[in-house]
């Protein structure tokens, strides 16, 4: 039977949806809206609020693709239904030798930060990247020979990463509520100057947000998915903005001094549950947040590893026949693992780079390199617009028309300009410079491989 069966209601779209999207980031990066927010909650909030609702209008014009076009799935195809077959292996070549890498590299680094953190290691020595390295290969190793154990590991995070939000946003929000710290976190406004580069703001948020266009591939086993696939991404993208809304508030009122987070930084919410709940408590979180990081972890494994698979599938990328090659035991192409495994240790070691020396201009390439894969989604509101005539105004134009509007901003704060018109700082034009010089590289060696005419067979 060709047709995958029709097996999931409503409820289970959206709970998939919740726990595609809600993983490590919400942690990693509340300190970094603060400090580009001058320490003021009441605007980080805000641009937690606008990089949600990116997420939501984006979602909801990627479902309508999704319940449009049914037997395709996945950013690759609807980026080549928009535009063309060369662009859309462009998009795919990016997904797997740069937004990937960068992106399971980062989750190797903030998953062994936290585990170090939990026996009072310390992060600065030597062997702490030699440990990132060994688990970003044992998470490949795992997805490679037993990709069984990895779904089913999958499956069981998603419970695990809701905890530590939800201890930290009803918990918090309500001690601060009662105590008054809510308030006081309100009002402090940080000692970080009068400037504020709330286009980078938004733009930490995102990679929180990431995600959601991975929910869209479950429109072809979700009943009803014309009705269903839209509500699941909208309702279930609304669950996670006002999760990540009541965990910052919930945080700032247990640390209701936002310079503290900020100097905290990944340490604030085990901090604050220290002060809550003792070391043992501490302990207990710092677990939790490491489930939710590693889940986060081997979910982009899996995409990782198959990224050379799927360009090998179309008949296009280096040698096609041998990345499309199946294993007869473990039904997963080895060279395709290899080949994501290695590049991720490359991007590792352009992290340590960063981390550890004054070359710091790569700090921010993930979040870069989320925003440069939105520049290719304008093509799909764009393909909306023209083509679904049958929807309404508000399908047809208004939602694409706003999905348009937030891609070319998210992709004009990626590029520095914000801050360099704003706040006359040049230094993000520069680290977006240096992320297009081996973007454009990646890019020029994988059009090499290009094929008019793919051999498939």
């Amino acid at each position: 039977m060709d047709n995958l069966e029709k097996k999931y209601g409503l409820f289970t779209g959206i709970a998939m949806v919740v726990g595609i999207v809600i993983g490590s980031g919400v942690f990693i990066k509340a300190h970094s809206v603060l400090i580009n927010t001058n320490g003021k909650l009441s605007l980080s909030l805000l641009a937690w609020f606008i990089g949600g609702a990116i997420m939501v209008i984006g979602a909801y014009c990627f479902s309508l693709m999704a319940t449009r076009v049914e037997k395709i799935n996945g950013v690759v195809d609807y980026v080549e239904i928009s535009t063309n077959k060369k662009f859309g292996y462009a998009t795919g070549w990016y997904l797997t030798t740069i937004y990937y890498p960068i992106i399971t590299s980062i989750l190797g680094y903030v998953s062994m930060y936290y585990l170090y953190k939990l026996f009072d290691l310390n992060t600065g020595d030597w062997h702490f990247w030699f440990a990132v390295a060994i688990l970003i290969v044992l998470s490949f190793v795992l997805n490679t020979i037993s990709p069984k154990i990895a779904g089913y590991f999958q499956v069981s995070t998603t419970v695990i990463k809701m905890i530590p939000i939800f201890i930290i946003a009803v918990i918090g929000t309500i001690i601060g509520l009662i105590n008054g710290n809510t308030k006081e976190a309100f009002e402090s406004v940080g000692d970080f100057g009068v400037n504020n580069d709330f286009g980078a703001a938004i733009l930490s948020t995102i990679f929180a947000y990431e995600g959601w266009v991975v929910a869209t591939s479950i429109n072809a086993e979700l009943k009803k998915s014309k009705r269903n696939l839209p509500l699941a991404l909208v309702i279930g993208t609304l669950i996670v903005i006002t999760s990540y809304l009541l965990y910052y508030i919930g945080l700032s009122s247990l640390i209701p001094d936002t310079n503290r987070i900020i100097e905290l930084g990944n340490n604030a919410p085990v901090d604050a549950m220290r002060k809550f709940v003792g070391k043992a408590g501490e302990s207990i979180f710092t677990i939790l947040i490491i489930f939710s990081c590693l889940g986060t972890l081997n979910g982009l494994t899996i995409g990782s590893s198959r990224g050379m698979y799927s360009l090998a599938c179309r008949g296009q990328g280096p040698k096609p026949e041998k990345f499309k090659k199946l294993h007869p035991k473990f039904n997963i192409s080895i060279s395709s693992s290899i080949f994501g495994m290695v590049i991720t240790l490359f991007f590792m070691v352009l992290w340590m780079i960063s981390f550890e020396t004054t070359f710091n201009h790569l700090i921010i390439m993930d979040e870069i390199s989320i925003a440069f894969l939105y520049s290719s989604y304008i093509f799909v509101y764009i393909w909306i617009i023209k083509n679904c005539k049958d929807l309404n105004i508000f399908s047809r134009y208004i939602m694409p028309t706003l999905a348009i509007i937030a891609s070319g901003f998210l992709v004009f704060a990626a590029t520095g300009l914000f801050s360099l018109i704003v706040l006359n700082n040049i230094s993000r034009v520069y680290s977006f410079l240096v992320f297009i010089v081996i973007a454009v590289i990646s890019l020029i060696i994988g059009l090499m491989f290009y094929r008019e005419k793919p051999n498939q067979n």
